[in-house]
């Protein structure tokens, strides 16, 4: 009985990480779609994609204010 119990807690412990690791189930890192598959066109298309989301961020960051000062919540608890 203790032996009955001692593996399935490791069946229940085990399973998830094997989940995690299954590559060739369509998840996890053996899909086998790279960028060996794509064009010249589809590559430039996604570097001008990630560069114009790059700047956008950059834009956002500068459009946020300054702090005047440190801010204390417990200002007025004080």
């Amino acid at each position: 009985m203790r032996l009955l119990a001692a593996v399935l807690t490791f069946v229940l412990l085990v399973s998830p990480l094997y989940a995690q690791n299954a590559g060739g189930l369509g998840g996890g890192r053996g899909g086998g779609k790279g960028r060996a598959s794509q064009n010249s066109e589809q590559q430039k298309a996604d570097q001008q994609k990630k560069k114009a989301a790059e700047d956008a961020y950059k834009a956002g960051l500068q459009r946020i204010p300054d702090a005047k000062g440190k801010y204390d919540p417990w200002r007025d608890a004080r």
